[in-house]
């Protein structure tokens, strides 16, 4: 089993792998199309990649995704213009590139909108849009919010487990539970032990308004002095 450092993704001790989350797309024509999609790579033998392709009408098309080790090691040792050739065009990968860094630290981008000198807008807040996963890391659906909104991450339980519902929320509606979180206690929240909504039991509850910030624990964006705009934890 490769080991590498917690920031590349990958756990440090043996045996346990942190997911890679990596762009997704397959031939699109501006990098930026890839924002909106998510991989999340299988093990600690999948790579982030990016591949620009020079198509025959010598327009330049895009792919993301993940990618084994052993291609990403191939490509990395081969020169650069190595050309693939279909069964009736040709077609030139100008750039294929890996990373294995879970995200930009200042973007959240994953490492791969980054690779073949790509620059990204970061102006858009995009979230991760799933309800009721068990893992905020896993949620594969990526959104763009509206100018007025941000990210949001729910912890709950509902149906006798423990559940993630990931989303975007009106900043004006993160801004008045800040400021009743900061009336209540500074430095720690005194808000009613729980939050009933639909039945389900809300135990934590955080906004964010960096890119992809709420595919993460609830309890860690608490923590995350950088991100957080709102962090409440509603405890039993």
């Amino acid at each position: 089993m490769i080991e590498k450092s917690g920031p590349t993704g990958y756990e440090t001790s043996p045996g346990l792998y942190l997911s890679l989350t990596c762009l997704s797309c397959n031939g699109v024509a501006d990098i930026n199309d890839c924002l909106s999609t998510a991989a999340t790579c299988q093990n600690s033998n999948e790579e982030c990649y990016l591949d620009k392709t020079i198509l025959p009408n010598l327009l330049a098309v895009f792919s993301a995704g993940c990618r084994s080790k052993q291609v990403c090691d191939l490509f990395a040792a081969a020169s650069a213009g190595k050309r693939e050739t279909s069964r009736t065009k040709r077609t030139t990968v100008a750039c294929a590139e890996c990373c294995t860094t879970s995200s930009n630290n200042s973007t959240g981008i994953p490492c791969n909108g980054y690779l073949c000198n790509q620059k990204p807008k970061t102006d858009i807040t995009t979230c991760g849009v799933c309800d009721k996963v068990a893992d905020p890391t896993l949620c594969s659906v990526i959104q763009d919010c509206p100018p007025n909104e941000v990210c949001t991450s729910e912890l709950m339980f509902a149906n006798n487990q423990l559940v993630h519902r990931l989303g975007c929320e009106r900043k004006d509606v993160c801004d008045v539970t800040l400021k009743g979180y900061k009336n209540a206690n500074p430095g720690q929240y005194t808000g009613p032990k729980r939050k009933r909504v639909d039945g389900e039991i809300v135990i934590c509850s955080s906004c964010c308004d960096t890119r992809t910030c709420n595919m993460a624990d609830c309890k860690s964006l608490i923590n995350s002095k950088c991100t957080t705009i709102v962090a409440l934890d509603l405890r039993f």
